[in-house]
């Protein structure tokens, strides 16, 4: 039977599907390749070794991808496996338009002429031998005819969160746990109660409860004599020694590359400055918006270390979902701006280590007295 003549069944809960079907973990890709002089790609995580002998792989991509339509007239693919630092490849080959490859490291084959990503864990190169439809996807069958791998982790896909392979599910739940305190889902000072998280957050009881350890240890939870956890008021004092240990962590991360820092990070910096600009010229320009584009350029930068375990902790050390709510009522563009961000970006492009670390000290001062204000217009503490 075509699956192209299968109805829907009356009655499934498709949203229940999605659900469940999230529990299987499964390793992240982007799938490459080329055609008629333009490149095309996309992140996958439907792929899976289908035989040895021959060598063969399979893939699955949405008909409505343009990476899809390329994938079949060009007749060729590259699955580059991501490695554990490189989520911000997964989400940037997962959106649509724009120039992806922008930034991005790749050589292009001289033999087929498809773009192959640099610095990846593995990468297969294959050549299509079928092509059948299944529902909204094509399944695209591949005779392989180039592998290579490198030494790293894999980067893996579970429940909608990336992280390490065999922490990914504990670290999706600290990450939603965290995010529920610096919203403050819970108010400030309110106890947070185990069963009420794990029936709100979709989690396991003791990954909540490991979370909420760990959020201890950074001050943004505390825990009373009997036991409970409490939401912790963030202070000046507070703020002012988590945006010092950030600072640390990036002027030893520019200090640290004395042989300088690749043309495609650079290139990323920049443009997020410029993206960081158009928001604060739009009118309806959001500062929940604004403060993502300074996460990821600051987690850019951290990323360049090559070390996960520092990224981890620098993100630890972040408190930005805060100041979203505690400025609702105020115009952000008249106390907080990108600066320092883009004369940190200018001393990276030119080499200049220590104006780059004078920016990162500026821009720390600034950060500093934007969270004190927010801080003093709710009393003393958010």
């Amino acid at each position: 039977m075509n699956t192209q003549d299968l109805l829907p069944i009356p009655g499934f809960d498709q949203d229940m599907f999605r659900r469940v079907v999230g529990h299987f973990a499964s390793g992240v890709t982007v799938i490459t390749t080329s055609h008629d002089g333009r490149l095309y790609g996309t992140t996958a995580s439907a792929v899976s070794s289908l035989s040895m002998d021959p060598p063969m792989m399979l893939m699955c991509l949405n008909r409505s991808s343009s990476t899809h339509d390329a994938v079949r007239a060009a007749g060729i693919y590259v699955i580059n496996i991501l490695a554990d630092h490189q989520e911000d490849l997964a989400l940037r080959f997962g959106r649509k338009g724009a120039d992806k490859f922008s930034g991005v490291g790749y050589t292009v084959s001289e033999h087929d002429g498809v773009p192959v990503l640099e610095d990846v864990l593995a990468t297969i190169t294959c050549v299509v031998t079928e092509a059948p439809q299944g529902g909204s996807h094509t399944v695209f069958f591949g005779q392989v005819v180039d592998a290579r791998a490198a030494s790293g982790n894999p980067l893996a896909y579970y429940r909608g969160a990336f992280g390490r392979l065999e922490s990914v599910r504990e670290l999706d739940t600290y990450r939603k746990v965290r995010r529920w305190v610096l919203s403050r889902s819970t108010p400030s000072g309110g106890e947070l109660e185990i069963h009420n998280l794990v029936r709100a957050l979709g989690a396991e009881p003791d990954d909540v409860f490991n979370s909420l350890v760990k959020l201890t240890t950074e001050g943004l939870v505390s825990r009373s004599d009997s036991g409970a956890f409490h939401v912790t008021p963030i202070t000046a004092e507070l703020s002012d020694g988590l945006y010092e240990g950030r600072a640390m962590i990036e002027a030893g991360v520019i200090a640290s590359r004395a042989q300088g820092f690749d043309e495609g990070l650079l290139e990323t910096l920049l443009q997020l400055t410029k993206d960081m600009e158009g928001i604060r010229c739009s009118a309806d320009g959001s500062l929940r918006d604004f403060l993502e584009l300074h996460s990821r350029f600051h987690q850019s930068l951290v990323r360049a270390s090559g070390s996960s375990q520092l990224l981890e902790s620098y993100r630890r050390l972040s408190i930005a979902g805060v100041w979203t709510e505690a400025w609702d009522d105020t115009d952000w563009r008249d106390l907080l701006d990108h600066a320092e961000l883009s004369r940190l970006a200018e001393a990276l492009r030119t080499g200049e280590t220590d104006a780059a670390i004078d920016a990162v000290r500026a821009y720390t001062e600034q950060a500093k007295h934007f969270a004190r204000l927010a801080i003093a217009s709710r009393g003393g503490a958010v």
